[in-house]
């Protein structure tokens, strides 16, 4: 047992000796002032957001090992805005080429060239998959925006156009759209054809207004609303019809709006005296036009900012969204869609055969229900006038027509193409084909130990008797006697005999073999499927041209999200502008127009083959007389006589509103030289984009005529 220890006591007399011994050593001076000591490191809080902007272009190399979200805060920035900073810190190269996620496993970056967009798009997702609030959005945020190129030259926003197919319309991609207009201080345009939402309208022939070849204005129609069939027995017959009954229209009444051609198509293709009831399909294809609402077909003056105007569009660059409810209105959105494709593809057209190129994205939700042979068609010709198109929609099934499937031809023509579900068996089966076959080395190696213990043990034991007799002589009393002798023998022999022996062996054998697999495995497609917003992407054509290239092959890309939460649920809750609409208002401006013989003979109470009494002329009846002409050279005579009128009352007319940026280029004049001449006329116009009023366009024309003649 151990005893406590006792506290030995320190003797501090020779230092006080010590101490002594030193004069003033102990004496008390005043008291000391405090030493103030300057710190060998900064004190200031950690500014970790300052430190990171300070990095410059290191912070690109750090982001090549590394998470952004492991490095800066991400509960108030998200963290793909975190990463467009970092894109817009780099050199202007970077800024060619739109951030679409991370390497799943070394966190790398991946950015795709912005001309790979211009060669079309292609996004695939299940229902909640993320392609619209995710995939689609995340790209139209960086094509939307200006930007400085490797050359130093300023890009400006490029016009964007935005179909939504969804039955009640998508709140967070309308949502969006309002984002990317406010962003060029512009208002949205919105077109919907739905009647209860505030919406633009929409009148065919003046978006087609470029076409003044009749010919070719008929071939874009016919497209746009699918009636030009594939060839073979019957169906050629009925093109050929169509054609026949809508080019006779064109050149011999020569319609001014849709519905003057509606309606002579009606007359040619119905009733008993058609001349072309072949051709009645063509008359059910448009007749749904004249009384579908924003819809405009009877070419009375309207307010140009109220119209759709893809001139207008591209000139400004706009951002136009355009609702088409597909559920509920399927044929008439297919029409109307296909329409203002057909019309957006013309306008671009002419602006590049005139050196007015000018880029453009289109991006499509629900493609599918819009898809068409003509419109997949499109594509091919898009990308040359400047169209870039982005395709969204779920399965690729949907893309089966009566007629061809569509999926392969839009799978070719897309530069780009995200799959954010890998669920059908053909899709799977085209990116192994584009994946190739990559080498893969398995190594081998197996072992072999084999041990043996034998133990051995014998014992025996022998025995032998034997008898015989033997012969022997003996000498009694000097006599030999020979006598025999009996002997016995007995003899035992024991053996005993024991071996012990033990053996080990061990052979180790090692393998390396190479096999060419398909790159693409099951467990890609089980990942894509599991994990959110993890996508098989490829791209093509950017061999030396990406900071991130990919080698043609699909690679896996972990999206992120473009908007923190709270933003998303103020998105997605944001209302659509609404208006109430009574049913009465449905067929007021929309009725059926008897024609003026029909109203007669129910005046009259006749059937309608009886023919109508002719009337008596009067005394002060108009000179070109109320009688319909009875043959085609009183038409035509008619025809001039009304021309002739029309050019006299022309100076009277008044022309519809008009900006001046307009009505400068209509005359093809300046619009400082359009200011001059309205200040000759009285008029005050401070900027292009003022409004004039019917008189004022008038007045202006008027005074540019003079001056003309003057000239």
């Amino acid at each position: 047992m151990f005893s406590k220890k006792k506290p030995k006591k320190l003797d501090l007399g020779p230092v006080e000796d010590y101490l002594a011994a030193k004069p003033k050593s102990l004496d008390i001076g005043p008291p000391a002032l405090p030493i103030v000591a300057k710190p060998t490191h900064d004190t200031r809080p950690f500014d970790r957001e300052a430190y990171w902007r300070s990095l410059g272009p290191k912070a690109w190399q750090i982001l090549q090992q590394r998470r952004l979200r492991t490095i800066l805060d991400c509960d108030q920035i998200c963290e793909f805005d975190r990463y467009l900073q970092v894109l817009h810190q780099q050199a202007p190269d970077f800024r060619d080429e739109i951030f679409i996620g991370i390497d799943p496993e070394t966190h790398r970056p991946i950015l795709v060239p912005r001309f790979v967009f211009e060669r079309h798009s292609y996004i695939l997702g299940g229902s909640g998959s993320g392609k619209t609030t995710h995939a689609l959005a995340q790209i139209l945020l960086q094509l939307s925006e200006a930007y400085t190129d490797q050359r130093g030259d300023l890009k400006k926003p490029p016009p964007i156009l935005i179909i939504d197919m969804k039955q009640n319309g998508d709140r967070f991609l309308r949502a969006l759209a309002s984002q990317l207009a406010s962003d060029r201080n512009q208002e949205l345009r919105f077109y919907s054809n739905d009647p209860e939402y505030v919406s633009m309208v929409f009148d065919p022939l003046y978006s087609l207004r470029t076409i003044k070849y009749p010919l070719k204005l008929l071939e874009t129609l016919l497209k746009a609303f699918s009636m030009i069939y594939p060839e073979g027995y019957g169906s050629d017959f009925f093109t050929a019809e169509q054609r026949l009954t809508f080019m006779r229209i064109l050149y011999d009444q020569k319609p001014t709006s849709m519905k003057q051609l509606i309606g002579f198509i009606r007359k040619a293709t119905r009733g008993q005296s058609a001349e072309s009831k072949d051709a009645r399909g063509l008359y059910a294809a448009l007749a749904a036009l004249e009384y579908a609402m924003h819809v405009h077909t009877d070419g009375s003056p309207i307010d140009p900012e109220q119209r759709v105007d893809f001139d207008r569009f591209f000139d400004r660059g706009e951002v136009m969204y355009v609702h088409l409810d597909s559920r509920a209105l399927s044929l008439l959105s297919r029409d109307i869609g296909k329409l203002m494709l057909f019309s957006l593809l013309e306008t671009a057209s002419q602006r590049e055969r005139h050196g007015r190129k000018v880029q453009c994205f289109v991006a499509i939700d629900e493609f599918h229900r819009l898809a068409a042979r003509n419109i997949v068609e499109m594509l091919e010709d898009a990308r040359s006038a400047g169209l870039g198109f982005i395709i969204a929609h779920q399965s690729s099934s949907s893309l089966k027509t009566r007629d061809a499937d569509l999926y392969g031809s839009l799978f070719e023509n897309c530069s780009f193409k995200q799959c954010l579900t890998l669920e059908d068996a053909r899709v799977i089966e085209l990116f192994r084909m584009i994946s190739g076959r990559s080498k893969e080395y398995r190594a081998s190696e197996s072992t072999t130990t084999s041990k043996s213990n034998t133990s051995t043990r014998s014992e025996g034991v022998s025995e032998s008797e034997s008898f015989g007799h033997a012969g022997a002589s003996m000498s009694v009393l000097g006599d030999d006697t020979l006598y025999e002798e009996p002997r016995w023998g007995n003899t035992v022999a024991t053996s005993k005999t024991e071996g012990t022996s033990t053996g080990e062996s061990k052979s180790q054998t090692k393998s390396l073999s190479e096999e060419m697999v398909c790159s693409l495995v099951p467990e890609v497609v089980t990942l894509v499927n599991h994990i959110p917003l993890l996508s098989l992407v490829h791209i093509k054509g950017t061999s030396g041209l990406s900071h991130t290239d990919t080698g043609g092959v699909p690679v896996l890309v972990q999206g992120m999200f473009p908007f923190m939460e709270k933003r998303f649920r103020e998105m997605i809750g944001a209302p659509w502008p609404h208006k109430n609409v009574s049913q009465e208002e449905y067929y007021l401006d929309h009725r059926p127009k008897l024609e003026a013989s029909q109203i007669r003979r129910a005046e009259l109470g006749i059937s309608p083959s009886t023919p109508l009494p002719t009337a008596k002329k009067e005394q002060d009846e108009s000179p070109l007389g109320t009688d319909l002409p009875e043959s085609d050279g009183e038409l035509r005579q008619l025809k001039n006589q009304l021309r002739v009128m029309a050019s006299r009352l022309s100076a009277q007319m008044l022309e519809e509103p008009a900006r001046a940026v307009d009505l400068a280029r209509r005359f093809q004049i300046s619009i400082g030289k359009l200011i001059a001449v309205a200040a000759d006329a009285g008029i005050v116009v401070k900027a292009g984009g003022d409004m004039l009023t019917p008189h004022q366009v008038n007045a202006i024309k008027f005074q540019i005529a003079k001056a003309g003649k003057d000239a």
